[in-house]
């Protein structure tokens, strides 16, 4: 019998989105789908039919696999607003009565599978008993036939609005490809092939029933985007026993009580995050992001307060860490003057080009280069740590008179875009500025004076540009274009921006020139890439991006 050496399952994501609640946060959606939740899909389908034996074997087969590769594109989150849904109507009887009855129901169904077990299936007396027992507690018939003894006021209830409500979310993210796929490194026999087939063409939906799905076995499946890492994010995935633990779990709960979906937790990273083999540039200000997302009603601070959140959060830390501060976190020598080497640097990170994208802030990251020596993380961490201890799971920050910003240290899977640090990592030959770099020297009036000193001012500012990415160890680049507007879908115009001004030489404030920039390297170049006078306060954050279409139309002509 021939087999399959290497096999995926496809799932198409029918309607473009994919709408499933993250386990342990439910105001974000899971990204990528967990494989735990395509098998429980897969024994849904299995054990609302005819539960056939071959089936079943096939499901028992794909759980002792082992975890799957997952190759899913990039998602686009969906804004989440809360929806406020009528309960199930209970009303026309008394609370108390509702729940000594539910009670009773749950009471008796967990005595009757006990005894059958008990008794191997056989019904037995107390079998009937407990049947017409249960039987009796479902019936509410005469319960509702008693008008007279109902309150009015719970008949007025029954009426949808007048009904309690309960929040709920369902947040929900738009791949930039539809298709996701699961695979494995094994042998899959023929005849298995046919039986997982069969039951994956009866599987529905995955997460909500919104997200409507189909999917198929398929014998070449792409190469993985998401890979096994221990420095990944956790991710419920499949283990042996899974098909067992399911039937014990539905027998306890009935699909009517609260449940849990068995997994074992394995740790994914995306293989963007991985150290990119054709990459051999990276700037010296690259190394780990401490990522922390503003909670749902702090998302309304734009870009352009991006050097002031970054101040803020800045602050917070290092009020928390321990003196004498290792200049690698301060950014200044023992003696007070700047320090020539990297440091860590705080990133406010904007919801920036993608196609709704508005330019919000969504999260800020603790920038740590590489370079950065351990004493000094420690520190950094502890003093994380502190404030964290000190003011609990959320943290705030104080914007002076124009409020307050909430936020907690990510630590679930990262379902915004915009926070995750492949976004922002990736190799690319083209980076686009999403907050404008700061010029270490001023190029000029670059909207007054003549012609001659307008086009001198803008080629200098070219020249600046090019200058600060060969200042933190980067080629320069082969193509340099500025502008006071912004080249990204939800940046920010320069004009918008206040003035960012640092100490001179002299100690007197000096004014930067602030210009957005775009730029084209003859070599994959990887990120985190933040450049300029501004760029350890959220200043010259730049995303890599797609080369341009008329570079690329060059390149294939030539």
């Amino acid at each position: 019998m021939s087999t399959i050496e290497r096999f995926g399952i496809e799932v198409n994501l029918i309607t473009g989105r994919y709408v499933a609640t993250c386990h342990n946060e439910r105001r974000q959606c899971e990204w990528p789908p967990h494989p735990a939740r395509l098998f429980s899909a897969l024994v849904a389908s299995w054990a609302e039919d005819e539960q056939d034996q071959a089936e079943r074997e096939a499901l028992e087969w794909l759980e002792s696999q082992g975890p799957p590769a997952i190759s899913a594109s990039g998602a686009t989150p969906r804004s989440v607003v809360s929806h406020f849904v009528p309960v199930n109507d209970t009303s026309i009887v008394s609370r108390s009565w509702h729940e000594r009855r539910a009670d009773s129901v749950y009471e008796l169904t967990d005595r009757l599978h006990t005894e059958l077990l008990a008794s191997g299936g056989e019904v037995t007396r107390k079998v009937t008993q407990l049947e017409r027992k249960l039987a009796k507690a479902r019936e509410v018939e005469t319960q509702v036939r008693q008008a007279g003894n109902t309150p009015a006021s719970s008949a007025v209830e029954m009426l949808p609005e007048q009904r309690n409500k309960q929040e709920r979310f369902y947040p929900s993210v738009t791949p930039d490809d539809n298709r996701v796929v699961f695979s494995w490194r094994a042998s899959l026999p023929e005849n298995t092939a046919g039986i997982l087939d069969r039951l994956l063409q009866r599987v529905t939906r995955l997460g909500h029933s919104s997200s409507l799905v189909s999917c198929r076995v398929v014998q070449n499946p792409p190469e993985a985007t998401y890979e096994i890492s221990d420095r990944g994010e956790s991710t419920r995935t499949v283990r042996r026993g899974q098909l067992r633990e399911l039937e014990r779990q539905f027998s306890r709960h009935q699909g009517l009580r609260p449940r849990s979906l068995p997994h074992a937790d394995v740790r994914y990273r995306s293989v963007e995050e991985t150290p990119h083999a054709t990459s051999r540039h990276q700037p010296d200000t690259a190394g780990d992001w401490i990522v922390f997302e503003f909670t749902h009603r702090s998302r309304a601070v734009p870009a352009t307060r991006a050097v002031e959140l970054a101040s803020a959060m800045r602050a917070a830390v290092f009020h928390y860490a321990t003196d004498p501060m290792p200049e690698e976190l301060s950014g200044h020598l023992p003696q007070g003057p700047p320090t020539t080497a990297p440091h860590v640097a705080f990133v406010p990170l904007p919801y920036v080009g993608f196609p709704r994208a508005d330019g919000r802030l969504l999260g800020i990251a603790v920038s740590v280069p590489k370079t950065v020596e351990d004493a000094a993380r420690r520190v950094l961490y502890r003093a994380i740590g502190e404030w964290e201890n000190n003011a609990g799971p959320t943290l705030k920050l104080l914007l002076g008179a124009q409020g307050v910003v909430e936020m907690s240290r990510l630590r679930s899977p990262v379902t915004l875009a915009s926070l995750r640090p492949a976004v922002w990592r990736r190799p690319s030959r083209h980076w686009t500025s999403a907050t404008p770099l700061a010029l270490p020297k001023h190029p000029g009036r670059l909207g007054g004076g003549s012609a001659a000193a307008r086009s001198r001012a803008w080629k200098m500012a070219e020249a600046t540009a090019a200058a600060a990415c060969v200042h933190v160890g980067l080629p320069e680049p082969s193509a340099v274009e500025v502008s006071l507007a912004t080249f990204l879908v939800g940046g920010r115009a320069v004009r918008q921006f206040p003035p960012f001004s640092q100490n001179g030489r002299d100690h007197r404030p000096v004014r930067r020139q602030l210009v957005h920039a775009s730029l084209t390297f003859d070599e994959p170049v990887a990120g985190p890439l933040m450049l300029g006078s501004g760029r350890f306060l959220g200043l010259g954050l730049m995303r890599p991006t797609p080369v341009p279409e008329s570079e690329s139309a060059e390149t294939a002509s030539s």
